[in-house]
């Protein structure tokens, strides 16, 4: 009996380990950016208890003459996971609430956790929102 929990808790924890470890076939880029911001970006695909996820981290540095603040216009930042016929599966979009001075940067994350196994893509873009 004991033999059998044992066996269940190493494979589980075996199949996390492993989760993360294969290269991801998920490709990404930058389709607008209408804001000051320089935007780069990564993924990595992630196991967690409930299943595998992918998060996008985007790092943002304002490369503009004057620091964007919350007051009026601030950037939003959306992020599409797709498919790969081009079908939207997710978007999420985060506002920059915090200041950003002139060549200071700050990071936003996209975590998608459901139909991870269809994504083959996602695509970022930067607009400018009135708060």
């Amino acid at each position: 009996m004991y033999r059998r929990t044992v066996l269940g808790t190493l494979a589980v924890g075996f199949g996390v380990l492993l989760g993360g470890c294969f290269e991801s076939s998920v490709d990404g880029e930058i389709v607008s950016n209408e804001t000051s911001l320089v935007l780069s970006h990564e993924h990595a695909t992630q196991s967690t208890p409930s299943g595998v996820r992918i998060l996008v981290e985007v790092t943002l540095e304002n490369d503009g003459t004057e620091p964007i603040t919350a007051d009026g216009r601030v950037p939003r930042i959306v992020c599409t996971f797709r498919n790969d016929s081009g079908e939207s599966l997710y978007e999420s979009g985060r506002r920059l609430t915090d200041s950003v001075e002139v060549g200071e940067t700050t990071t936003v994350e996209f975590p998608m956790a459901v139909n991870v196994d269809d994504v083959t893509r996602y695509e970022l873009r930067s607009e400018w929102v009135d708060e």
